[in-house]
């Protein structure tokens, strides 16, 4: 039973680690503070303390199994933290992906310069259309996906009046259809 409970504790310590440092290589460079970064940090921290000490138990008399318990539940805890950041990391690396080619439209909330940008888009089958997390039209999203074969960009991503500038305009060419 013991050598299960240290091989599941360094298991999780492991995959606990590896997403640590993807979640610290991707890591969003903005705000100076990202709380489930520093708790994953923290909760790692205190796994790694309980194993240890688990550890030397272990090498000098009976270990007991409360001790690899709690530095299993600390790595838990650490790896959900860690899982939700590497989510919102990764919604955020999509959402950049999408629109990188678009950001020089959006600085000024021009509909006029996204007109000309869509006009090529269209020309060059390449039509994409912004995800609003707060007006969704799933049923004439999910049409443009799959019949009209249109890129949908992130839901998650920031909007911009020229992206509702360029939707509108994506909107008026296939309600017509």
């Amino acid at each position: 039973m013991q050598i299960k409970i240290k091989h599941i504790a360094l298991v999780l310590f492991l995959v606990d680690v590896l997403i640590l440092i993807i979640n610290i290589k991707y890591k969003d460079e903005i705000p100076s503070v990202i709380p489930d970064l520093d708790y994953a940090k923290f909760f790692l921290f205190l796994g790694v303390v309980c194993f240890v000490v688990y550890l030397l138990i272990a090498k000098f008399k009976q270990p007991t199994t409360i001790i690899a318990s709690i530095a299993i539940i600390f790595f838990c805890i650490s790896m959900f933290c860690n899982l939700r950041l590497a989510k919102d990391n990764y919604d955020r690396i999509q959402c950049n992906k999408g629109i990188s080619e678009y950001i020089k439209y959006f600085e000024f909330d021009s509909c006029e310069k996204i007109n000309k940008r869509f006009e090529e888009d269209r020309i060059n089958g390449e039509l994409k259309y912004f995800q609003n997390k707060y007006n969704s039209d799933l049923e004439f999203e999910e049409r443009l996906r799959d019949k009209h074969g249109i890129v949908l960009i992130g839901i998650s991503c920031t909007q911009a009046t020229s992206m509702e500038c360029y939707n509108d305009l994506v909107k008026k060419l296939f309600k017509d259809k």
